[in-house]
């Protein structure tokens, strides 16, 4: 009992220490990027698509959870500016390395419920969208299906919005509100991102495989594209590759990779170790003009 007490004194600790590490400005020090790619399964040897992620590093060298990151963050008000980090930093490694990620299309960072409420970061990053208009497009913003549904008129003005400055927007982890569907004719977002929990399970639970292909069926009938994400083994990407997904994510593809590893590859499938899911998408074959005329949605 005392071991277990005091393991959870220490991690209240933690947390509160971490709190008070992000009041006021954000840390100089600990923050940086990750970026996880996401494979098109039109061209998985022709482009070169990904996810930033947000991380940070303690004083002594250890990883901090990029949850507990967020619940600090939270719980001091200080998630907008967080998040306003994230996407000011993705734009200028985009701009000063736009040269290099040539088979890159789109760059999805997830925004909170909090900072799509606050009307001082929609403004923000009004601002910073305008500064930067140029790279914009190549950005896709992740809203969560939840964060969509809870006020559906704030998130239709804010879905337009961005798409008139030119970046795109993906509902994330679609699925996990199934009675949602018909809303999507009101939001009319460029991709939908499938639940995670839904995908693992998908080869080995009819209910889930229902659920995933009735989504990339809608999200196709719509105009939109599917990503599937927690892809990690061969036979959950069988599955999604017969349905026709169109792009997938997961650590059967790639871990997170530094910006550095990022612009050294040429596309999202030299990460992949795994001989099955090599097997599965085939021989690198594909040339430029492949990946040049695909769907102009995401790509």
């Amino acid at each position: 009992m005392y071991q277990s007490n005091a393991t959870i004194f220490g991690e209240r600790a933690r947390n509160l220490s971490l709190i008070e590490t992000f009041s006021g400005n954000l840390p100089s020090e600990g923050l940086f990027l990750a970026m996880q790619p996401i494979m098109s399964m039109e061209a998985p040897y022709g482009t070169l698509d990904f996810e930033v992620l947000l991380r940070m590093r303690a004083p002594d060298g250890s990883m901090i959870p990029p949850a507990r990151v967020i619940a600090a963050t939270e719980a001091n008000g200080t998630i907008s500016a967080l998040d306003q980090w994230v996407i000011k930093t993705t734009l200028e490694w985009i701009d000063c390395h736009r040269a290099k990620l040539t088979r890159t299309h789109f760059v999805s960072i997830n925004v909170s419920g909090s900072s799509l409420n606050d009307e001082r970061f929609v403004f923000e990053i009004g601002a910073l969208f305008r500064r930067y208009q140029h790279v914009v497009p190549m950005l896709c913003m992740e809203i969560t299906e939840g964060v969509a549904l809870h006020d559906l008129d704030n998130t239709r003005r804010l879905v337009d919005s961005l798409q008139h400055l030119g970046a795109r927007v993906v509902l994330d982890d679609f699925g996990s509100g199934y009675t949602s569907f018909p809303y999507l004719r009101d939001l009319p977002a460029d991709a939908l991102k499938i639940d995670g929990g839904f995908v693992r399970d998908i080869h080995h639970l009819s209910a889930n495989a229902a659920i995933v292909a009735a989504v990339i069926g809608l999200a196709r009938n719509l105009g939109m594209q599917s990503i599937a994400e927690w892809v990690e083994d061969a036979p959950t990407l069988e599955v999604l590759q017969n349905m026709r997904v169109d792009f997938v994510q997961g650590f059967g593809i790639a871990r997170p990779q530094s910006p550095e590893t990022i612009l050294a590859a040429t596309s999202a499938a030299d990460f992949i170790e795994d001989p099955a899911i090599l097997a599965l998408i085939g021989a690198r074959d594909i040339d430029r003009s492949d990946y040049e005329s695909l769907p102009d949605k995401l790509h």
